[in-house]
């Protein structure tokens, strides 16, 4: 056993607390950034507008003064270096809150990207001191989000100048090159780690170019000759960089799966050039699985000669952190990546099932526990791009079947689907070549397919699914692939969802509970909730189960695992939850409902338990108690989003069992769901901000708990991490504290250019036709298309050539010249370049010429949640108006230009 210097042996008691302390603090700080957008988004009418405004401003001035007084410290520990690392990353989010907040306020009609280049351009100084690689990483999502709703918004001045809407790829993949060529300088100099961070840039560097090359235009004509070379040069650039300099497999993966899929669009476009037909489907799916297989095997070989290497570089980094990269920012940041850490993926998670499973070499450290030995596994990044083929692979050969008119009834897809399955599992059992084992899956895969689409006519659903099940269960068995085999899962769970789906209670809760709540609820609990709930529970299960067997009967049992974890987290964006005071109502109506949400919550509580059960020899009874505790205590929370629930667990079981991937997934999928679940529009925003304050603030008092129990319970004083504290940095914190200066000097002087607007411009009234959608991060609004847009096409006919464009293209700004009519109703008279000439009865207005059509102020008024029926009677819109053309949507007036 290899023990780290900074680390002491049988550290499992200590792994436990930093894992319990960083969690905590991590998602308790992220359910505060969602609380927070859901708060704006909820615009709640009891808070006034200046009460709104300061309280945002209060809670991002004190997040940053956090910041910036822990970043003053020396951070003696890693969990230290995470926590500050974390209060950063809320600043950011409530930034983000604020300036969305005002652009609610004022109604400015703003374009997206603005309000996204801003967010980025004032966290910039932030995310430069906060030296963490998650922040940089939102900071990045930013980055490209301006710039691709930028390119987007003005996107006919990019198909007139550049011929093509193809150009935009270019310049996404040439700004996240620079980006990607400045972390590697830095990581160069040891300022940055290179984990997840270059690879996130690279898949959007090479991704953007390989998506644009396999639909965009030709790829031998037009725009598609510039992306198809440019996506040449950056592919072979960076494939020798993460070879001949620094190797990185999952960028070469990435790599490999863009020459795939380019490949598929160019032989495919050359072979339906020589002969048009279907038959094209069954070359191209032998050279992309045949690709696959070759890329496979190169990256194996990549993987062997990486893993000769290893035991010296451990050896050699063996010595202090610190002394590697040249001072102890470097030592804290791979420390702080050895435990989970939200919302920044860890390199590498210390646990307390086995030792550091490193994706880089990285200084040894104690083993945490008693580790199984295990055989040398397929890497993920050779498995996903496998599977990636297969299912291109799938896909084609059904499309063969079907447009050859092979599979012409549901009777011949039924027989076909059993025959392909049967040839599928005989290759598989008896290939011994990686490119047999492909067609294998894509065979039966197809086959089984093919038997649901043969099902689908039946009059029992539920006899149709049990076909399904036994089906999808016999090729799991027989088959030994483990790509089949977690493909035929997803199959199992499908059948098993069809068979919840239409179970007895279904249709007794559909006619009892319409009244109470409408229909897209009725089918999160009665259908959606059952299916995630039963998925989750079986993966938590095979994943504790599987660490009890045999090395050959876990490899079986793991795909199973995966396929039913996948498919409870996508059941479960679809699954509705209610908060605790709903219960009482819900269970008088459907009292499965409310036995299946209590599962949900409790399932975490349930894999606490079998963990620290499994270590209760070496764990203290505060850990063995308190952690099974405060998961219960955190269930209530979890009732109104299932979701989080499932996360969470697989984030426990990632730690616990020393399966980092597992924890990974966890982190992701909880972010993707904390986003998706804004959408969820059946939940009121208010109610969403509410349980996730609730939550956050709880979760930030068990992380005081986590760290104090030991010594409330025991008497002793919990362990720390030695480690060298970081060297005081106060320039790190005055640009903390210069970037909220900025923040506020920006976002205040903004307001008080507005309220001049109000205060001092000209009333203008315009007709206008609302729609009622949803906007993200600002709520409930009414899509506005003004009448008076409609002219501008028209007016502009004739006018001088000094309103082009600075790239030669059609000038996507002007002025619009209004004149009220008899009634106060604004009517377009003439568009100009500039504000003046005007008489004295006229007012200039600004317009923007955007994709979506001709913008007059703002296409959107945003109002509280809940009254869409109140604005519906809307007719005209009143505005202020500058007498430099910048116009302010004061509110909306009735048919009869009375205020709503």
């Amino acid at each position: 056993m290899q023990v780290d210097t900074h680390t002491p042996a049988g550290s499992e008691l200590h792994a436990w607390r930093a894992f319990l302390a960083r969690a905590t603090l991590a998602l308790g700080l992220l359910l505060l950034a969602s609380a927070a957008v859901c708060w704006v988004a909820a615009n709640w009418g009891a808070m006034s507008k200046t009460q709104r405004l300061a309280g945002a401003q209060g809670l991002l001035a004190a997040s940053a003064l956090l910041a910036a007084f822990l970043y003053a410290r020396p951070a003696r520990t890693a969990i230290a270096a995470h926590g500050r690392a974390c209060v950063v990353g809320l600043a950011g989010v409530l930034l983000g809150a604020l300036l969305a907040l005002v652009g609610q306020t004022y109604q400015t009609g703003a374009d997206t990207w603005e309000l996204f280049a801003l967010w980025a351009g004032l966290m910039l100084p932030w995310a430069w001191a906060a030296r963490s690689q998650g922040v940089w990483l939102f900071w990045i999502v930013l980055a490209n989000m301006a710039l691709a709703l930028l390119l987007g918004e003005r996107v006919l001045s990019w198909w007139v100048v550049f011929d093509g809407p193809g150009f935009p790829s270019l310049i996404v993949s040439a700004a996240n090159l620079i980006m990607l060529a400045i972390w590697e300088f830095c990581a160069w100099r040891g300022h940055a780690r290179t984990g997840v961070g270059p690879r996130v840039l690279a898949l959007l560097a090479v991704g953007v170019l390989a998506l644009a090359l396999m639909f965009g235009e030709s790829v031998v004509d037009g725009l598609g000759t510039y992306t198809g070379l440019a996506w040449v040069g950056v592919t072979l650039v960076l494939g020798y960089f993460y070879t001949r300099v620094r190797l990185d497999l999952v960028v070469l993966a990435l790599l490999a799966a863009g020459v795939i899929c380019v490949s598929l669009r160019v032989v495919g476009e050359w072979l339906l050039r020589i002969d048009p037909g279907v038959w094209v489907a069954l070359p191209l799916a032998a050279l992309l699985m045949g690709e696959a297989v070759v890329a496979a095997r190169w990256l194996r070989r990549l993987a062997a000669g990486q893993a000769v290497a290893t035991p010296a570089g451990v050896a050699a980094a063996g010595q202090p952190d610190g002394a590697q990269a040249g001072d102890g920012r470097a030592a804290h940041e791979l420390d702080a990546a050895r435990a989970p850490a939200m919302p920044a993926a860890p390199e590498a998670a210390a646990s307390a099932g086995g030792a550091v499973e490193p994706d880089t070499v990285a200084p040894a450290v104690a083993q945490l526990g008693p580790q199984a030995v295990r055989r040398a596994a397929t890497p993920w990044y050779v498995q996903g791009l496998l599977g990636l083929s297969a299912w291109i692979a799938t896909l084609l050969l059904l499309l063969f079947l079907v447009v050859s008119g092979i599979v012409q009834t549901t009777s011949a897809a039924l027989v076909l689907g059993l025959v392909l399955c049967a040839a599928g599992v005989a290759v598989a059992r008896g290939a011994q070549q990686l490119f047999w084992r492909q067609c294998a899956t894509a065979l039966a895969f197809s086959g089984q397919i093919l038997v649901t689409a043969g099902l689908s006519v039946s009059n029992s659903p539920a006899g149709s699914a049990l076909l399904i099940l036994v089906l999808a269960a016999a090729v799991y068995v027989l088959a030994p692939d483990a790509i089949l085999r977690f493909l035929s899962g997803v199959m199992i769970a499908l059948s098993l969802f069809i068979l919840t789906s239409f179970s007895a209670g279904t249709q007794h809760l559909y006619e009892h509970v319409l009244t109470w709540m409408d229909a897209d609820m009725v089918r999160g609990l009665a259908v959606w909730l059952p299916a995630c709930v039963g998925a989750a529970w079986l993966a938590a299960a095979a994943f504790l189960v599987r660490e009890r067997m045999s090395a050959a009967r876990r490899d079986a049992l793991q795909p199973l695992a995966w396929a039913f974890a996948l498919a409870s987290q996508l059941a479960a964006l679809q699954a509705t939850g209610v908060p605790v005071w709903e219960l009482p109502a819900l269970w008088a109506l459907h009292p499965p409902a409310v036995a299946y949400l209590i599962l949900a919550a409790l399932l975490p509580v349930a894999v606490a338990w079998v963990l620290v059960r499994r270590r209760r020899a070496v764990l203290p009874r505060s850990v063995r108690l308190g952690v099974p505790l405060g998961l219960l205590l955190l269930a209530v929370c979890w009732l109104p989003a299932p979701g989080i629930a499932f996360a969470l667990s697989w984030i426990l079981l990632g730690f616990g069992l020393g399966r980092p991937r597992l924890l990974r997934w966890g982190q992701v999928v909880l972010l993707i769901y904390l986003v998706l679940y804004y959408y969820q529009l059946n939940v009121p925003l208010l109610q969403k901000s509410v349980w996730l304050v609730g939550a956050g603030v709880l979760l930030l008092l068990m992380r005081v708990v986590a760290w104090r129990l030991p010594r409330w319970l025991e008497g002793v004083a919990p362990a720390s991490l030695a480690v060298p504290a970081t060297p005081r940095r106060p320039l790190w914190a005055a640009v903390i504290v210069a970037g909220l200066v900025a923040v506020l000097a920006v976002v205040n002087t903004g307001i008080w250019q507005r309220e001049h607007v109000l205060a001092d411009g000209h009333v203008v009234r315009l007709a206008l036709a609302p729609i009622d959608p949803r906007a993200f991060m600002q709520g409930d609004y009414m899509a506005l298309r003004f009448a008076a847009a409609r002219d501008i096409p028209g007016l502009q006919d004739g006018r001088p050539a000094a309103l082009a464009s600075l790239w030669g293209g059609p000038a996507t700004d002007g002025y619009l010249v209004l004149l009220p009519d008899a009634q106060g109703v604004a009517q377009p008279v003439r568009v100009q370049p500039k504000p003046e000439p005007h008489d004295a009865r006229e007012v200039v207005l600004r317009y923007r010429l955007r994709a979506d059509g001709v913008r007059l102020v703002t296409n959107a008024f945003f109002f509280p949640e809940g009254e869409a029926a109140r604005y519906a009677q809307a007719r005209y819109g009143e505005l202020r108006v500058g007498d430099d053309g910048t116009g302010l949507l004061v509110r909306l007036l009735n048919a009869d230009l009375q205020p709503l």
